[in-house]
């Protein structure tokens, strides 16, 4: 028998909702084949079979949650003449999951601050561990993280399956060390259900879970400043007017968002300290020397913000192509986590919704996000006549702890001048 077990598929992720099973108990089933579809707060996963064989026993039914490292389907694949019991008792679910791969540089500033500190039998272990020489089974996002905190992970006892040192333990081991307080929690006062007249009771989607989740740190952590201003844009819409009939025969349907996200990159690398994340418990700037520019999408399910990665790397057309595709892949709910994770800088289209300004959220730990509005024709005034132009409304949120009001104008103005004048975007 085959157990197969709800792995670590992502960064954050420790749970998830079966969607929909592809095989029942008795089907045969082939190595590679869609086993199921689990819901997670950041994407639908499908999960493939590891083995050949048939299907046994399913760890959960449709609708209901499987956490990491439980059971997820048993699956008998003649490897073993006894089937393999279950245990009764499932795993606790982990508080955070690490992903594989190599740590961004930004990663110390989305460390969450653990409520407790390490006890004594942790130091006890830790000694132990010293003295056998034993090496501690963690990820290589784990290994760097210990290592940018200066500690020896080999000392540190893990948590997770297995023994697994998680980011988690990392973290109270640092608090430990440096003896910093644990974070407080704000408390939010409790919902009573109105008897007054009819209410219907909804549930929320584990999207929206994680949408609540990253709004209230963003809110409770940075504190915002929003600049808005508007941009002459008649040279940009003349430009994408003369060059989309162009880009649509090479299949690429060329929107405004493609110019602007190049207008920010350029942005970004004249003003470095946007495209940062603040290490608030250590007192520093993590700047960051690649460009993924996040984009916010408007789903059925919530708001979903996948980034461009390396985008200072493409041209206006390479953007505009990536810009459809990752959008058609989050609405369909099939974008793959390495494309929303590890964003610079972000983006949001308030133009999509027909508005022309709004405040937009920073999403932590960035330190800036940019909201574009809608392009409408306006009266101005030019060269003291008034004239009808094309104008762009924009909106800057910074993180006013690191960035002030003034810098935030510079790289505003600087956006505008980049838009104003777009051929300076073709020619970078």
């Amino acid at each position: 028998m085959y157990q197969f077990k709800f792995a670590d598929i992502g960064e954050g992720i420790h749970e998830g909702k079966i969607l929909k099973w592809h095989f029942k108990v008795g089907d045969k089933v082939k190595e590679g084949e869609t086993l199921v579809v689990v819901e997670t707060d950041k994407v639908n996963a499908e999960l493939p079979s590891p083995v050949d064989g048939t299907i046994d026993s399913l760890g959960a039914k449709e609708g209901e949650t499987i956490h990491v490292g439980e059971v997820l389907v048993t699956i008998n694949d003649g490897s073993a003449s006894e089937p393999v019991k279950e245990e009764v008792k499932k795993e606790e679910p982990k508080k955070e999951a690490v992903s594989e791969g190599k740590a961004a540089p930004g990663v110390i500033g989305e460390i969450e601050v653990s409520e407790e500190v390490m006890a004594s039998s942790s130091e006890h272990a830790s000694s132990k561990k010293e003295e056998t020489n034993e090496k501690a089974l963690a990820t290589p996002v784990a290994r760097q993280m210990a290592k940018d905190l200066g500690l020896d992970i080999n000392q540190i006892k893990g948590s997770g399956e297995l023994g697994r040192v998680l980011k988690e333990d990392i973290q109270k081991a640092y608090d430990a060390k440096n003896q910093k307080p644990a974070s407080t929690q704000i408390s939010v006062p409790k919902v009573t259900v109105s008897t007054q007249g009819d209410v219907e009771i909804v549930e929320i989607t584990k999207l929206r879970k994680a949408i609540v989740k990253s709004m209230t740190l963003s809110k409770q952590v940075i504190p915002h400043t929003v600049l808005m201003d508007e941009i002459i844009v008649d040279k940009l819409v003349d430009l994408r007017n003369k060059v989309k009939e162009q880009a649509a025969a090479q299949d690429i349907k060329l929107t405004y968002m493609a110019f602007i996200m190049k207008a920010v990159v350029l942005a970004l690398k004249k003003f470095p300290y946007f495209n940062a994340s603040f290490d608030h418990e250590n007192d520093r700037m993590i700047l960051k020397k690649f460009y993924n520019i996040g984009m916010a999408v408007d789903t059925k399910d919530g708001l979903i913000v996948p980034n461009i990665k390396d985008a200072d790397k493409k041209s206006i057309l390479e953007l505009a192509k990536e810009l459809r595709d990752v959008a058609d892949q989050t609405i369909a709910r099939t974008i793959q986590l390495p494309q929303l994770q590890n964003a610079t800088f972000s983006i949001t289209n308030f133009g999509a919704a027909d508005m022309a300004y709004g405040t937009p959220i920073i999403p932590h730990p960035e330190v800036g996000i940019l909201g574009v509005g809608k392009i409408s024709q306006k009266p101005v005034v030019i060269n003291n006549e008034i004239q009808i132009a094309y104008v762009l409304p924009l909106s800057l949120a910074v993180d006013h702890r690191v960035i002030d009001g003034a810098e935030a104008g510079r790289f505003l103005n600087y956006i505008k001048s980049l838009l104003n004048d777009p051929m300076m975007l073709l020619l970078s």
